[in-house]
């Protein structure tokens, strides 16, 4: 069983304070940044395929294929 420890609200100004293990933070912390990473890609998606700028293609090897070719 884990230990519960109670953090004292004056310590936390009102607050609610939540204590997880360093891994399990850095876990949290590297499923953000890929959530972040991949709505700020289906953003530049969206506004491509809007702006007529979308790769058309049969599969995902020929669409990459096109899109790397593409100049930037």
């Amino acid at each position: 069983m884990k230990a519960v420890f109670t953090i004292p609200k004056r310590l936390t100004n009102g607050k609610e304070l939540v204590v997880v293990q360093k891994d399990e933070y850095d876990r949290l912390v590297k499923h953000d940044r890929e959530v972040k990473y991949a709505l700020k890609v289906i953003a530049q998606g969206e506004k491509d395929y809007r702006e007529g700028k979308a790769v058309k293609a049969s599969c995902l090897r020929e669409a990459l294929k096109i899109y790397a070719a593409k100049p930037r």
